[in-house]
């Protein structure tokens, strides 16, 4: 190998110069790029069953950012428009909502068995920024799902809805690609026929086994995922809820720290604390004011952890379970169709022979249909447990997220801790006569 490498043609005269001698050692990559060879090799196979993406590569496929554009004044009715930015594309485009229902009705059609995410609720009254502001997250998310599907990211369709600057982008669309065949049906037939006299049954009747295996598992992971997001909501919250408590507190220490009551000698006896309390107090709203921002800030970076890519992830495992749902119905539309021929052929035993091989063709062609929906789905899978490694990476996020804020906050309270330290050192150190003419105290 090595001497391949170096251009040298192989023959027995250049073999016996190293008799006795120790051969050239080969240049060899570091098995992550040797693999990384293989997927790209592998990618290029129109036939293959192997999805070839890590997480990684997924991640470079495009990232896609949205944005609300701001209302323009003078209009009567008012739409929301998103700004869509993609990198792939380098472009960036104004879109409103009904242009991504346009986009999702297309897809669906033409990619009945890839995931497609649901696309968030149209809301017609009451549409606050709050809802607005949710409504461009889960658009984010939408869009980031298709523009990092390896299939999917690829059609024209996606490439119009990210470039098309002219007015009416769904509507354009839907008319451009309103006659598209679904992917199974614009397949080349040179693939579809390919190893036709090959009895496909076993191979299949085994995937589809794997299929439920893989269904009832992914299931498993989406539910448990969903309630990891319940927690983390739960506990957004009440880390909510604390920093407006601390902002609470910041507030009546200052209302303490400025009241102004003139206590008599008569009320407090020897007990002439409070007066050095109340300095002191004065202090104190700039820590209680640092813990509420921290916590805010802490908040508002879990929050991006959570939406960005926690729920991403579960949109997706929610879109692959509507996509088993959509295979599992056109399985059991294959079994109705084989039951009905069966019947049909016991009843009438004398069926023409056009109408047998009729029966035939549409079998053959449904058992085609659902052998292609059967590849897209174990593709599908794949790509689920490809995206499962984000997974990692939103733990790792939600860690360093509360090391920093553990670690602000324990500084701001050594802060705090000290001036109360000093306090109690302000009151000891004071004479018996300037303890008397402490400020607010009346003999």
């Amino acid at each position: 190998m090595a001497l391949v490498q170096q251009g040298k043609a192989i023959d027995e005269k250049l073999l016996n110069n190293y008799v006795n001698r120790e051969l050239p050692t080969p240049t060899i990559d570091n098995i992550n790029t040797l693999e990384d060879r293989l997927l790209r090799l592998l990618r290029s196979e129109q036939r293959s069953s192997t999805l070839c993406f890590r997480y990684n590569d997924l991640c470079a496929l495009d990232t896609i950012q949205v944005d609300v554009e701001p209302e323009k004044k003078g209009i009567i009715i008012r739409h929301v428009e998103y700004a869509i930015t993609s990198m792939r594309q380098n472009n960036k485009v104004l879109r409103r909502y009904n242009d991504f229902v346009a986009l999702h009705e297309l897809l669906t059609l033409k990619y009945p068995y890839r995931i497609i995410p649901i696309l968030p609720p149209k809301k017609t009254v009451n549409v606050d920024k709050e809802f607005i502001e949710e409504r461009r997250r889960a658009l984010k998310r939408y869009i980031q799902i298709l523009c990092r599907h390896p299939t999917i990211s690829d059609t024209e369709i996606i490439k119009f809805f990210l470039t098309f600057r002219g007015e009416s982008c769904g509507d354009n669309m839907k008319a451009t690609y309103k006659n598209t065949l679904d992917e199974f049906s614009s397949e080349p037939r040179s693939l579809l026929n390919t190893n036709d006299n090959t009895d496909k049954f076993g191979e299949d009747s085994d995937g589809i086994k794997i299929f439920r295996i893989s269904q009832t598992h992914m299931s498993f992971i989406h539910q448990q995922l969903s309630h990891v997001r319940e927690c983390l909501i739960s506990i957004h919250d009440k880390h909510s809820k604390n920093a407006d408590d601390f902002t609470n507190i910041e507030k009546t220490f200052q209302a303490l720290s400025s009241e102004s009551t003139n206590i008599d000698r008569w009320a407090t006896g020897s007990n002439d604390y409070w007066p050095t309390i109340q300095v002191g107090l004065a202090d104190l709203p700039v820590e209680m004011s640092a813990i509420s921002e921290r916590i805010h800030e802490q908040c508002k970076r879990d929050d991006e952890v959570i939406s960005d890519h926690l729920d991403m992830l579960i949109d997706l495992l929610q879109g692959y379970k509507d996509l088993c749902k959509r295979f599992e119905e056109a399985l059991l539309s294959e079994q109705k169709a084989i039951q009905k021929a069966n019947n049909q052929q016991q009843r009438r035993p004398t069926i023409t022979t056009d109408t047998s091989t009729k029966n035939e063709i549409n079998l053959d062609l449904l058992e085609k249909r659902n052998r292609h929906a059967l590849k897209c789905v174990q593709i599908e899978t794949q790509l689920i447990y490809a995206n499962l490694e984000a997974f990692v990476y939103i733990l790792s996020s939600l860690g360093n997220s509360q090391c920093k804020g553990s670690s602000d906050l324990l500084n701001i309270w050594k802060s705090f801790a000290s001036k109360i330290s000093q306090l109690g050192q302000n009151y000891i150190n004071k004479s018996p006569i300037q303890r008397t003419h402490t400020i607010g105290l009346r003999k």
